[in-house]
């Protein structure tokens, strides 16, 4: 068994609060047109799947901001933090990667400013998490594209370019990717019906439903 090697990548950091998506699904397929071993393919599959992640995070965090906004969701009650600060909540909950060295550590002045989108204008969010569900959704194509179901005939499959679902050696399987698919569309339709509704200057809803039953640790919000 060959040991695989790690590839580091750089990414530029933007300075705006809003950063630009990920790479599209296009892009990737572009990337994929290169000459590729197995062991390349199957960084290439981590890589993307940490970037559909980030995007559902992005995703998530905008969403949440801009039902703040409508008002159509609370902040957490006072009494979460009636026996610690919310500092503490965050040194606890990011203690685990204390220990890494690269890249560095977040602090938590860093994390109220970069969760503070009380300046950011409703439109512009609304824009933004929808960008970050649609590039996810793109990510998922080019998944479902690549991990294929089991029961294709394996000495049809290029390994340099695909993979069966039951291969040991992929770090994401179909199962998942459909769940995360489910994720990207219900808050992407819920997302267009929040902006109609901010457009034409009309009451959004009652409520907001926080549910858990796509995936479970991605939300979806439908608007009642």
């Amino acid at each position: 068994q060959s040991k695989k090697k790690g590839k580091t990548k750089k990414t530029k950091k933007s300075s705006k609060l809003l950063a630009s998506p990920p790479p599209t699904a296009s892009a990737l397929t572009a990337e994929s047109a290169v000459k590729t071993t197995e062991e390349d393919f199957e960084d290439r599959l981590d890589y993307t799947s940490l970037l559909l992640h980030r995007n559902l995070c992005r995703g998530l965090v905008r969403y949440i901001a801009a039902l703040r906004q409508a008002e159509l969701l609370c902040d957490p009650p006072a009494s979460m933090t009636m026996f610690t600060t919310h500092q503490k909540r965050f040194e606890k909950r990011f203690e685990a990667f204390s220990t890494l060295y690269q890249p560095p550590s977040l602090s938590y002045e860093d994390y109220v400013r970069g969760s503070d989108f009380s300046s950011v204008q409703s439109k512009d969010l609304l824009s933004s998490a929808t960008d970050c569900f649609r590039s996810g959704k793109g990510i998922v194509d080019w998944l479902l594209n690549v991990v294929v179901v089991e029961s294709c005939d394996e000495f049809t499959i290029d390994k340099t370019d695909k993979r069966k679902d039951d291969d040991l050696y992929i770090s994401i399987r179909r199962e998942e990717i459909m769940a995360l698919a489910k994720v990207c569309v219900t808050n992407s339709l819920f997302l267009h019906k929040l902006a109609s509704a901010k457009a034409g200057r009309k009451n959004a809803s009652n409520g907001v439903a926080v549910e858990f039953k796509a995936h479970k640790q991605y939300c979806t919000m439908s608007i009642r």
